[in-house]
């Protein structure tokens, strides 16, 4: 068998599990000829506490495959106790799937006798997609245990064995079978299993182990963490020089400000002496944490001061993004020269303001920005479906192009234009399933594209401040793949709040499925309120959103993720419309996880850029949004108290 998991630990106590599943024997929907043609997906949860208390065993508490077919339906209560010589010792209650021969009541029955037994089929299974509530601890019980020792006295290798009480052969529901194959596959011919597994580092495990008395079992896993970076970076060490132009002692330094800001990538928009206080405005192209950008750029503004003998008492630094100060910190000119300052001083003795967004305009230096600035590049270009039942991975590569004009600081056109080399899409088939209109479920029909040239995206963006936190976008052209049309949005995100709300407007129709630029005949207006809360101490962000989706159902989306000031970004969401669990078809209704992985992790050199992925349990057509870029209540990182605050670790890094 084949099996593939995807987890992410949020939180110390939190882990949450979404995984594929291709048994070699299983029948698929039991037609011959379809043997190891079954695919399984689910999620699995597990919750933890470890106590203060360094003699109590750590607690987890877990669901796995707790919704759909239920091929590993399974709970858990157990306890790990690690010794002084990193012997751990675990052993644990479990139900469902754990339970083979050797299993009593239930130990919860006090609660209940309705937990005395367990159905095989859940009543919420429906069309699939809902949790199996009734059958969560409920049934007979069984115990599990394993024991984990260092082995040889190699930092990283461990000796594993545990007991298996499974019953391999027992399988979900839905008319999968059983093949003539499964006896000899199934079979278990000892109740232990046996492991070598190796660690490196914090990257992962290789674990080679004997299972069920008969097989052998090969497991390879790896992971980074969010908290810190792969690759340790440059340290901070500007080129600052002295250059004289033959001016007046102030402009002489505001010259001198110019080359040096843009000798070090942090691009000087106006400047200001005001008593003895300097002022001044930034774009940063490469940095989004608040601190480290202003504390650079107030570093290079002492060092510059120096040269030209200005003393300063205060140095204030604001971001300029799409016309508007989005952030003001003030830094003190000794603090900025003090690497031993702690850190709870530093904070104590700067502070972060807002000026008002367009304040830096009555400057008295600002130097001409040349419209319209252009940045292009090459890029590979990978596409993807994944998770039909035919094949795990559908696939394309190729190349595109991307470009972005910026015509002023509010109004952008931005592109990709992609040729593809090489996919698979055209091994899949589209057998249109669906009882309503088809805004996704069409996506196949727009990646078999094979060898041609498509066009992405191709549309103009207005950003601009309508007001002290208030923003507005406006924005037209082919605004994704498959849909093009006008896009609207008005966002309120107050600075000395956590919390923001937008209002979107959208008329868009659809693309043809050549990925050129004309349309088919479908449209549709959708609209949505969305509010966004974040709660800074546990990096918390839950956004919800009411209104009208693509293909004209009405309901709302919960999205929570934990949003790391690193820029590491992971979550989940479901979404719930006037659409029934029929009408909408396998899977009940719309979810999905997502997470976003910065490229600073993996370089040594800074960027704003990032890499992702997103993962939907099906691809239906209820629930449906436009893919936006630019989405306001997606953006202006940076813009509130609490964003700056959390990011206190960037200072002069």
């Amino acid at each position: 068998q084949k099996l593939g998991t995807l987890t992410l630990t949020p939180f110390p106590w939190l882990e949450a599990s979404y995984f594929y599943y291709r048994p070699d024997d299983l029948l698929w929907e039991s037609i011959q000829g379809t043997e190891g043609q079954f695919l399984d997906k689910g999620f699995n949860v597990k919750f933890s506490f470890k106590p203060e208390n360094i003699y109590l065993p750590r607690i987890a508490i877990g669901l796995d495959d707790f919704a759909g077919t239920g091929q590993f339906t399974k709970e858990y209560i157990v306890g790990t106790y690690v010794f002084n010589n990193n012997i751990k010792l675990t052993s644990g209650i479990g139900w469902g799937k754990f339970v083979g021969d050797n299993s009593f009541d239930n130990p919860l029955n006090f609660i209940g006798d309705g937990l005395n037994s367990r159905p095989d089929v859940s009543e919420n299974y429906s069309l699939g997609g809902n949790p199996s509530y009734d059958k969560w601890f409920r049934g007979d019980a069984t115990f599990f245990g394993g024991l984990e020792l260092p082995f040889f006295g190699i930092k990283g290798l461990s000796l594993k064995l545990e007991a298996d009480p499974f019953d391999y052969f027992k399988y979900g529901c839905c008319g999968q079978g059983l093949s003539k194959n499964s006896e000899n596959l199934r079979k278990k011919e000892s109740d232990y299993n046996y492991a070598i597994s190796y660690k490196y580092k914090d990257f992962g495990n290789i674990d080679l182990a004997f299972i069920k008395g008969n097989t052998i079992n090969l497991s390879i896993s790896f992971g980074f963490s969010s908290k810190k970076n792969i690759r340790k970076k440059k340290k901070f060490t500007p080129n600052i020089s002295n250059t004289k132009y033959g001016q007046d002692n102030k402009n002489e330094f505001y010259l001198d400000l110019l080359e040096n800001l843009n000798s070090n990538n942090i691009f000087l928009q106006t400047a200001h002496i005001e008593k003895n206080n300097l002022n001044i405005t930034i774009d940063s192209p490469d940095i989004n944490n608040p601190i480290q950008y202003s504390s650079r750029a107030s570093y290079i503004a002492k060092k510059v001061s120096d040269f030209n003998d200005f003393q300063f008492d205060e140095i204030h630094v604001g971001l300029i993004t799409r016309g508007a100060e989005i952030n003001n910190i003030s830094y003190r000119p000794a603090d900025l020269v003090n690497q031993k300052l702690p850190q709870s001083l530093l904070k104590r003795r700067s502070s972060i303001n807002n000026n008002g967004k367009t304040a830096y305009k009555n400057h008295e230096f600002q130097p001409q920005v040349l419209f319209p600035v252009i940045h292009y590049a090459i890029e590979p270009d990978i596409r993807a479906h994944i998770g039909s039942p035919q094949r795990f991975l559908y696939y394309g590569l190729g190349v595109k192009f991307t470009s972005e004009i910026r015509l002023n600081r509010n109004l952008t056109f931005s592109s990709s234009l992609a040729q593809g080399l090489k996919d698979n899409f055209d091994n899949k088939s589209h057998i249109p399933s669906s009882a309503m209109e088809e805004v996704r479920t069409e996506i196949l029909l727009y990646l078999q594209r094979s060898d041609d040239l498509y066009l992405k995206h191709m549309q103009f963006d207005n950003i601009w401040s309508i007001r002290d936190d208030v923003y507005g976008r406006l924005s037209f052209g082919y605004l994704e793949e498959m849909y093009g049309g006008i896009s609207s949005e008005f966002m309120y995100k107050p600075f000395n709040n956590n919390f923001s709300v937008s209002y979107e407007l959208n008329y868009v129709k659809k693309r043809n499925y050549d990925g050129r630029l004309d349309f088919l005949d479908y449209s549709s207006m959708t609209s949505h309120i969305n509010v966004a809360l974040y709660e800074p101490v546990n990096n918390i962000l839950v956004k919800w959103s009411y209104g009208k989706y693509l293909a004209k159902d009405r309901g709302y989306t919960l999205d929570i993720s934990r949003r790391m000031p690193s820029g590491w970004h992971a979550g989940f969401y479901f979404s719930r419309t006037n659409v029934s669990a029929e009408t909408f078809g396998e899977g009940s209704f719309d979810k999905g996880f997502y997470f976003k992985i910065p490229y600073n992790i993996f370089s040594r050199n800074y960027s704003k850029r990032s890499t992702g992925f997103s993962l939907k349990t099906m691809t239906r057509d209820g629930g449906q949004k436009l893919n936006i870029q630019n989405r306001l209540i997606d953006s202006f990182y940076g813009s509130t108290f609490s964003e700056i605050n959390e990011s206190w670790d960037g200072f002069l890094n």
